[in-house]
């Protein structure tokens, strides 16, 4: 993928000074984590940690549309993160997208006591149900959908979910991955062979979604899990921002801006905003750390009475 495109928007006046910034910023932590480090005398074990998720998100609406169709939910205190991009024969695009992305966190929630594949898979069908049931009773909703990317992280493991052309990528040791695969006409003529990356990033076909929640009454979601490991970065985005800025601008941005979470999600935005902003953009930045856990100070030793028997009783 992406990773080691290094190409920044057209308007170089507004990225680089986030990037030079954030960059010095990067080095002079990197320089403070390593003294931890060394300081450390040797044989003492490292503090406990356990994982924690730094969050930040945007959506903006472009400069074409005029409305915003699509929706996100963050929730990191559950490990749950969002996106969807409503679609509409007439109208309710928005009302798709936002009715997703709410039954999809209702769900995760009442279906905690079941296996995360089943838990994510029984989400997506509540979703679909609720979108379907809601066109049924309001005929000038009929035909609306959406796509739908889930990140729900639990532990050192995410669950990785989607339907559709909305993303989950992950920056990782100078790696940017997508861990998922666009349910997209576009993206079938590639698998093909019958379409080259260049003609895609072209083709008046790429907008054609193959699979979205509300279009029918079974619609599975493609599911995957993977490790989780700290200082790992997940991006999920609608194709209002990958239509438009290619992988190794992505990449690069995270590079460079992860340690700012909310100038990451602007940077996104305003990338995709530069090169057109044909559509609604939406951005959800998740950074995983590692939360360390204050040492309990040894107990003080025994004085007196109590201190002259444990040394006879050998303690």
């Amino acid at each position: 993928m992406g990773g080691s495109g290094w190409c920044f928007p057209a308007n170089r006046a507004r990225i680089p000074s986030y990037v030079n910034v954030m960059a010095a910023t990067r080095r002079r932590s990197g320089r403070r984590r390593a003294a931890a480090a060394i300081a450390r005398p040797e044989g003492e074990a490292a503090p406990m940690s356990r994982i924690t998720l730094d969050v930040a998100a945007r959506s903006d609406l472009g400069r074409v549309r005029s409305f915003n169709e699509d929706s996100y939910v963050t929730d990191a205190e559950r490990g749950v993160v969002a996106v969807a991009d409503g679609m509409a024969e007439h109208k309710g695009a928005e009302v798709a997208s936002r009715l997703a992305t709410a039954t999809l966190v209702q769900s995760l929630l009442a279906g905690q006591n079941l296996a995360p594949r089943a838990a994510t898979h029984a989400a997506f069908a509540a979703a679909n149900r609720a979108i379907l049931e809601r066109a049924r009773a309001d005929p000038a909703l009929k035909g609306m959908g959406t796509t739908l990317a889930l990140a729900w992280f639990q532990g050192e493991r995410v669950s990785i979910a989607h339907v559709g052309d909305s993303r989950v990528y992950r920056w990782r040791a100078g790696r940017l991955e997508r861990l998922t695969t666009d349910h997209s006409f576009v993206q079938s003529q590639l698998a093909a062979g019958q379409m080259t990356s260049a003609e895609a990033r072209v083709s008046r076909s790429r907008q054609l979604v193959t699979r979205v929640l509300g279009a029918a009454e079974q619609m599975a979601p493609d599911l995957g899990e993977h490790e989780v490991l700290a200082g790992d970065v997940y991006l999920l985005c609608t194709d209002g921002l990958h239509d438009l800025v290619e992988d190794g601008d992505i990449a690069a941005a995270l590079e460079v801006l992860a340690p700012n979470l909310d100038l990451a999600a602007s940077t996104l935005v305003a990338m995709a905003n530069d090169r057109g902003g044909r559509d609604n953009i939406s951005v959800v930045v998740v950074r995983v750390d590692r939360k360390r856990e204050p040492r309990r100070a040894p107990e003080p030793e025994p004085q007196g009475f109590f201190g002259w028997l444990r040394t006879k009783l050998g303690a």
